[in-house]
């Protein structure tokens, strides 16, 4: 669950939440299994990241939950826009035996509304004034393959990432590999080698919107 942004997108959307519109939200998936998630960045103008993960089931329901955030400025810097996109997917969405071999099919269309958040807000920043409105939606289509170049034993990792109004609150045990990974999201084609696949050991991934 590696999380990379850059300093001074991360300053601004730290400086948003006064402007935004008050929505409250609050949800938590507990995480155990297979994991995979990407973080790729081109200083200093976007940013993007991605994880999904199997839930612990607890009856018959399986479930996945998943993790988007992209951030980028506008071409003269004026603005810059994020997109946030946490919640729960069906289990289907995210398929594959093993961390060898992970597969991510999701459409927007598969967020259960009472546990996910989806939006897009811009924010001017010569007024300060931010926007906010509903996320994108399409598809998010991604493979993943163990490469094992790397391979890491998280024992105990507690995170808290404030991005704009959002607070999102991590406890992660895992054991990961590095992973090649390709595919697209909302039609746009992504790819690199230092993707990251592994299993997630009672972990969880805390989601407060104000």
């Amino acid at each position: 669950m590696k999380r990379l942004f850059m300093p001074t997108l991360l300053t601004l959307m730290m400086i948003a939440p006064l402007a935004l519109t008050a929505q409250t939200a609050h949800f938590k998936f507990n995480q155990d299994g297979e994991f995979a998630s990407f973080t790729q960045s081109n200083p200093p103008t976007s940013s993007v990241n991605l994880s999904v993960s199997r839930n612990l089931t607890t009856g018959s329901s399986a479930t996945a939950s998943i993790s988007y955030v992209s951030a980028s400025f506008s071409s003269d810097f004026s603005s810059f826009t994020f997109t946030q996109i946490v919640g729960t997917i069906p289990a289907s969405d995210f398929s594959g035996q093993n961390t060898q071999n992970l597969t991510l099919n999701f459409n927007t269309s598969d967020l259960d509304p009472s546990t996910s958040v989806s939006q897009t807000c811009t924010l001017d920043v010569i007024s300060f004034t931010v926007s906010c409105g509903a996320g994108p939606t399409g598809t998010i289509s991604l493979s993943f393959q163990e490469n094992g170049v790397q391979r890491t034993r998280v024992l105990a990792l507690g995170e808290e990432i404030t991005l704009g109004n959002t607070t999102t609150r991590i406890h992660q045990r895992s054991d990961n590999s590095t992973a090649n990974f390709s595919g697209t999201i909302f039609g746009t084609s992504v790819s690199g080698s230092d993707g990251t696949v592994g299993i997630n050991h009672n972990s969880s991934l805390e989601y407060i919107k104000n």
